[in-house]
């Protein structure tokens, strides 16, 4: 049995990993920004698995006096932590260059120093323990910039550098650090991206898929891994081409 904590699990792969976990007979702690949404889902939860441990917390990841009171909370009610997955994330929506800039604050601020503040929050915690794993959802989008959402992109690919260089950081110590990066998910953030995109998985698939590798101690992993191959392909692309096809 161990202690989770899942930042962001109201909706999405972050709910699916909190129902995953908790069939397997986990502890869990979830971490929502509305109050209403975090609510409902610890009562659908409960009800789904009444023998389990839940516990709901609310907690807005850009403010960090919220982010130090809901992880103490967490650990005092899990009485410990184990596993920690930041789940959180948010795309950039508007139009004009007000609106834009508007939501970069607030992407990065989710996306970026949220994850920080909780990551730093646990590696405090699990170093001197000398185990445990810490973890966040990056994307396919911060292999490389994209052209429709290069705001989105960028918050993804700090997070990737923080989650590499915080892994070398803590390896003495034993404490695993995971990067993982998914493809087009059938969530409600990427509901128009992936109406128009077959190959896109459910919520609950990709759950499955980050589990498995977490529990094998990856360091870092696409979700499908076939995405691995499709950013190879970008990757290896002359900017003179991609700035051409680079995808939306």
């Amino acid at each position: 049995m161990k202690n989770v904590l899942l930042v962001g699990a109201t909706d999405g792969i972050g709910l699916a990993l909190a129902g995953l976990y908790l069939e397997r007979g986990d502890r869990v702690a979830l971490v929502g920004r509305d109050a209403e949404k975090v609510a409902g889902t610890g009562t659908e939860l409960a009800a789904a698995f009444p023998d389990r441990s839940l516990t709901a917390l609310v907690c807005d990841v850009r403010d960090p006096r919220q982010v130090a009171d809901a992880f103490d909370e967490a650990l005092r009610r899990l009485g410990g932590l184990d596993l920690l997955v930041y789940c959180a994330g948010v795309i950039a929506r508007g139009g004009s260059v007000e609106e834009r800039l508007a939501s970069a604050e607030q992407v990065l601020d989710t996306n970026v120093l949220g994850a920080i503040h909780f990551l730093e929050r646990g590696a405090d915690y699990l170093e001197p323990r000398g185990e445990g794993r810490l973890a966040a959802i990056g994307s396919v989008a911060g292999v490389r910039g994209r052209k429709g959402d290069p705001i989105y992109g960028a918050s993804k690919a700090a997070l990737h550098a923080y989650l590499e260089g915080l892994r070398h950081r803590l390896h003495p110590s034993g404490v695993g650090v995971t990067t993982v990066k998914p493809g087009f998910v059938r969530t409600r953030m990427l509901r128009d991206q992936t109406r128009h995109f077959p190959p896109a998985i459910s919520a609950e698939d990709a759950a499955r898929i980050i589990a498995r590798g977490l529990d094998r101690g990856r360091d870092a992993f696409f979700v499908p891994g076939w995405w691995a191959l499709v950013a190879l392909a970008l990757l290896s692309l002359p900017t003179v081409l991609y700035k051409r096809i680079a995808p939306a």
